[in-house]
């Protein structure tokens, strides 16, 4: 019986190579770095992996030649030939990755007649329906808002925080029934919603500001009844969709409702205010809610091998504590990081023109070079890669311990009974590591700075 490995080391221009190791190896005896898996202990079940597909994500695509279409969406969406994204997230309205600010209706339109997604028609609705051809099933999407249009606020604009005023709460919550409507009649399904994206964020761009509280009752009072009329029971909510260190206390407070706990599926993360991982095993724990991690990514400008360990180590202890989906921010930019706007001083939206600037930019596993017209894949896209291809929906997290903190690991049992485990390196030495199951020991060596998934199977 054999082990397959598969090994990324992007400084040595290792990735996805596989090869096998003899079960059992190693001496039983074995005690030092040693990674346990233990499959007889089972926790949560996994939905998926992915990333959003924004209006600039859509419009990097739109540039691409059809053979660089047919790549990057084979790299992504399929198992087989790619790493296998079946996750993704779509924003109601503008946000920062956008073109733009824009809505779906005229200003001042208190009714909604005038509604509709003529803008996403250009770049973003084609991207998901030839993303979804390619998918090998199907891509779970939820949708989250950044701002409703500026009549709605008491701030009278879409950006830098404000308030949704009292009297449009039940238009807004209409807006998006109106929105899951619109891109299923596209052939687009919507499963879930994000209430709103950060929350607490006053920033340049699109934003909007909810207490727990208003977050609470907006979906008691507006949001539920509006969908359940509308005959949207079935969509599914998210709540918080903000940084970790307040899941909990942010998610306590929306579901001591009983009414809201009762339609709230989950709690989504951001990670942009440090590592708080064991936030999520406490709203597992004490509120018995899923997590699910709705957003990360880095700066364009940061070192991208610092930033693939980086997604790695998230993706790996979200996972440890009970997140069961994972949504990377953008899934194409340019290597100036955009298009974007409002995002620096010189970037103040204005329709028509084209942000982008490695000052504001963020980064994205795969790039597209405007001067060379080529697509990048960086080591991110690797790094993703090790969880997204083998991980399959329906994988259930099993225990695992590890020897060290400069190493990181995560294991599953996938639906056919096969045992996945990563293993991140993030040192710069060689380490043998032996990977003990069921009382059995193989003896596996990591390359500095790489990534590997071992996968057992009968």
């Amino acid at each position: 019986m054999n082990i397959k490995i598969i090994e990324t080391a992007p400084k040595k221009e290792i990735f996805f190579n596989e090869y096998s190791l003899e079960y059992g190896s190693a001496p039983k005896a074995t005690e030092s770095g040693v990674i346990n898996v233990y499959d007889d202990v089972a926790y949560q079940e996994i939905l998926g992996f992915g990333a959003a597909f924004t209006e600039s994500a859509a419009y990097n695509y739109s540039k691409l030649t059809p053979e660089q279409k047919k790549d990057f969406l084979e790299k992504h969406f399929s198992k087989t030939n790619g790493i296998g994204y079946n996750f993704g997230r779509t924003h109601i309205n503008s946000c920062d990755f956008s073109l733009d600010i824009y809505t779906y209706v005229e200003k001042g339109d208190k009714t909604l007649e005038t509604f509709n997604i003529d803008r996403e028609k250009k770049y973003v609705i084609p991207f998901i329906k030839d993303a979804l051809d390619y998918c090998d099933n199907d891509i779970f999407l939820f949708s989250s808002p950044w701002s409703p249009p500026d009549y709605m606020k008491d701030n009278e604009s879409a950006i830098r925080g404000g308030k949704l005023k009292e009297e449009y709460k039940k238009v807004w919550a209409l807006y998006y029934a109106k929105y899951i409507k619109a891109f299923l009649a596209e052939g687009i399904k919507i499963s879930a919603i994000s209430v709103q994206n950060e929350p607490m964020a006053v920033q340049p761009w699109e934003s909007c500001n909810y207490s727990p509280e208003d977050e609470r009752d907006f979906i008691e009072q507006y949001l539920a009844p509006v969908f359940d009329e509308e005959g949207l029971s079935h969509i599914k909510f998210i709540i918080w969709d903000h940084n970790k260190e307040r899941v909990y206390d942010r998610a306590k407070t929306i579901l001591g409702s009983q009414k809201v706990n009762e339609r709230v599926w989950a709690v989504g993360h951001h990670w942009y205010t440090g590592d708080h991982f064991n936030c999520s095993t406490l709203v597992n724990d004490v509120l018995h809610k899923p997590t699910i991690c709705t957003e990360f990514c880095t700066a364009i400008t940061d070192d991208l091998f610092e930033s693939a360990n980086r997604y790695a180590r998230e993706m790996c202890e979200n996972l440890n504590n009970y997140t069961i989906a994972s949504c990377d921010w953008n899934i194409l930019l340019s290597t100036d990081g955009g298009p974007y706007h409002n995002r620096t001083a010189e970037s103040v939206a204005v329709a028509g023109k084209v942000y982008e600037s490695k000052s504001g930019g963020c980064s994205a596993p795969v790039l597209y070079d405007n001067e060379t017209k080529k697509l990048v894949y960086t080591p991110i896209y690797y790094y993703i890669g090790h969880f997204s291809k083998f991980i399959e929906k329906g994988a259930v997290r099993v225990a695992t311990t590890k020897f060290a903190d400069p190493y990181y690991s995560c294991a599953f049992k996938n639906p056919d009974g096969t045992i996945v485990c990563v293993i991140l390196n993030t040192t710069n030495e060689i380490t043998p590591v032996t990977l003990r199951h069921n009382g059995i020991c193989t003896k596996i060596e990591l390359k500095p700075n790489s990534i590997i998934t071992a996968i057992i199977s009968e």
